[in-house]
């Protein structure tokens, strides 16, 4: 007997007992799967009775000492936990979850994309109304470019940190820019949290030799789940462990642990006030730093729209760095820089397949959903079930021809699940044997919505209501495992401090399709341009958000970060449907779109940051003969390869086209005047 049939065996005859069902009476009923020696199907029980309790089937032993009159305990399913009760979402709370939940699953790497699927599934079933997305999922997009093979990686992750299962994992270090190698370690790994912050996914965790530490997924280049005990955790996060927290402040680096906590004080220029607030979370330009060579870089990139007031020693670094890159842009480029053609890049490799134990388990949970959404709507195609299933039609029609063989000992016609598909192609269900509502959620499918609602719509109260709903129907230990998994997997990206406000009102003009005059610092020198956009929607796209639509005044289409925007308004105007974001377009490292006025600007960097540069830019990077590397970057205009440029504290200049170069020279002698006179 297949696995998935006895299971599902199982669950028909619990389901349908009036008491417990000793395991005496399991060995009669079950003699094939659980006869032999007793020591073998008391395992063969328990391994089974695990499994079950992962797809939220209560099953529970009852002593004795519980049952009136009698001599052995036994096995039930209590029907009040394993049904999921009719959640009564409003239609506009159905619509938004399912909005959230279909846009967390288009980023193709939410590291719970199967149980946020499964959740998704069992509430369009447990409600009375079929609930569908709304125009909101058409206005938002939420993109994780980068390694494809990541998603495989975050999925192992993610089940590891939900059983608090021990990883050991090989690490790839990157070189720094000081010229240090990177290197390959292997260490063991108590998982603790995972989390997307600072443009990637992180991982937390508790490494034996060296405590708490955080590490890129993207750099680990092999996972090992530790496979003794499955089901027995190895380990206890701390009680106050936040993976959010502790993620954000690895993303920072001047918050990383590297010295005693120290006060630095900045001052902006006028109208670049913004920066404090948005990119370092400082509206009045007083930070605490526990690590002040990674702020140096940062306040490098912004030139003379900031400067340090205190301490010296920070003052002395930026100096230091600034007359490094003014005396490299004192004589020309040697040798001047050539222009070459990027390596082409090989194929990117596809994910992998899913291990077939974890497939074995996802059909078995979607055959608890089959019934139950095929009563819904007696007669439906098979082609349309398939679709409200989320399956492949012939993979539909191999589990219904399972499903015929399941059923309650002694299985006889009576006692099997009648479900057929009919000449016309039709699905009917005459006989459900218990299974005619969908099953209760798991702890992992409420995070994976409550993770899923808060990456697309921290703000709404229609989500926040849908949730409070359906997590309040969780059996009292499903709620307590869900809370604490709410603080150890975090897959949302939070909206800059202080454009919460504006990133909402760019989201409902989408909606409505009104258009927009944007107040628009695109320097960040206090000096905004109004633009006029009709907005086609908001993209999250590696943690930095943009609103993507027509520009009215350049007749074309264009992105605006949502950090540079100071202030939107309505002009009354509307515009036609210019119809839903395609999230294959935005598959990319970065968000630019080519409008055919684009500069090549050659980057050079020194011997020491050579090894960064080759890494980091890849077919993009040439390596000279005395070990420096050039760089091409496309670039509309100047002010990005300006801002790497000086980020770089030295270790790089601008070395064509020769405006670009001068335009870097300025921002230097713009800043060191600042810094001189004080101001």
């Amino acid at each position: 007997m297949d696995k998935a049939e006895r299971l599902l065996d199982l669950v028909a005859l619990l389901l349908d007992a009036r008491e417990p069902v000793s395991f005496a009476e399991l060995r009669e009923l079950f003699p094939e799967e659980y006869g032999g020696s007793r020591a073998a199907a008391e395992r063969k029980l328990e391994r089974d009775k695990s499994d079950l309790l992962e797809l939220g089937v209560p099953i529970e032993y009852v002593a004795p000492e519980q049952l009136d009159e009698r001599d052995l305990g036994g096995y039930r399913i209590d029907r009040k936990t394993f049904f999921l009760p009719d959640p009564r979402l409003l239609p506009e709370e159905s619509a938004a979850l399912y909005a959230a939940g279909a846009t967390a699953l288009a980023t193709r790497d939410f590291p719970f994309a199967q149980d946020l699927q499964h959740a998704l599934r069992k509430i369009s079933l447990a409600g009375d109304t079929h609930a569908v997305g709304n125009e909101a999922a058409r206005r938002l997009l939420v993109v994780r470019p980068g390694d494809p093979l990541r998603a495989e990686k975050l999925r192992t992750l993610g089940d590891a940190v939900a059983r608090r299962k021990r990883v050991h994992i090989h690490y790839e270090a990157p070189p720094g820019l000081d010229g240090k190698p990177g290197n390959r370690t292997e260490r063991d790994v108590e998982p603790w949290g995972l989390a997307f912050r600072g443009r990637a996914w992180r991982l937390v965790g508790r490494d034996p030799e060296k405590g708490q530490r955080v590490f890129l997924v993207e750099r680990i280049a092999r996972i090992e789940v530790n496979p003794q005990k499955p089901h027995t955790p190895d380990f206890e996060p701390p009680a106050s462990f936040d993976a959010a927290d502790a993620a954000a402040r690895s993303s920072v680096p001047w918050l990383w642990e590297h010295h005693p906590p120290q006060p630095v004080r900045l001052r902006f220029a006028k109208g670049s006030e913004a920066i404090g607030e948005r990119l370092f979370d400082a509206p009045e330009g007083s930070l605490t730093v526990t690590n002040l060579d990674g702020l140096v870089p940062q306040l490098l990139s912004l030139g003379d729209r900031v400067a340090v007031e205190s301490p010296a020693a920070v003052q002395g670094k930026i100096r230091a760095a600034l007359l490094r890159i003014q005396e490299r842009l004192g004589s020309p480029p040697e040798p001047p820089a050539e222009a070459f053609t990027p390596a082409r890049q090989d194929a990117r490799a596809e994910p992998g397949r899913i291990a077939e134990p974890e497939l074995k388990r996802e059909r078995l949970r979607r055959l608890l959903l089959i019934v139950p959404a095929a009563r819904r709507r007696p007669g439906l195609k098979l082609a349309d079930l398939a679709r409200d299933l989320a399956l492949d039609p012939q993979e539909l029609r191999e589990d219904i021809d399972l499903l015929a063989l399941v059923g309650r000992p002694p299985f006889s016609p009576d006692d099997l699940i009648d479900i057929s598909v009919d000449e016309r192609d039709r699905v009917t269900v005459s006989l459900d044997q218990s299974f005619s509502r969908p099953p209760q959620l798991t702890p992992l499918e409420a995070l994976a919505l409550a993770a899923a609602a808060e990456e697309v719509a921290p703000a709404d109260p229609a989500v926040h209501s849908a949730l409070a709903k359906l997590t309040g129907q969780l059996p009292p230990t499903a709620r307590q495992l869900y809370t604490q998994l709410g603080r150890r997997l975090v897959a949302s990206t939070p909206a800059p401090r202080g454009t919460q406000q504006i990133l909402a009102q760019l989201r409902s003009a989408a909606e409505r399709r009104r258009e927009v005059a944007l107040e628009y610092d695109k320097e960040g020198r206090g000096s905004p341009g109004e633009r006029l956009l009709r907005p086609q929607g908001v993209i999250d796209h590696g943690g930095v958000w943009y609103v993507i639509g027509h520009d009215v005044g350049r007749e074309a289409e264009r992105t605006f970060r949502v950090d540079r925007i100071l202030s939107v308004r309505e002009t009354g105007e509307t515009f036609p449907d210019p119809g839903p974001l395609d999230p294959a377009r935005f598959q990319r490292e970065q968000l630019f779109f080519p409008s055919g006025r684009e500069q090549t600007v050659t980057l050079r960097f020194s011997r020491s940051a050579a090894a960064w540069a080759l890494q980091r830019y890849g077919s993009c990077a040439r390596q000279l003969g005395d070990g420096r590397v050039d760089v091409l970057i496309e670039s509309a205009g100047t002010g990005y390869a300006v801002q790497l440029a000086l980020s770089l504290a030295g270790e790089a200049e601008i070395a064509a086209p020769q405006h670009a170069r001068e335009a870097l020279r300025d921002e230097v002698e713009r800043a060191l005047r600042r810094m001189e006179d004080g101001t």
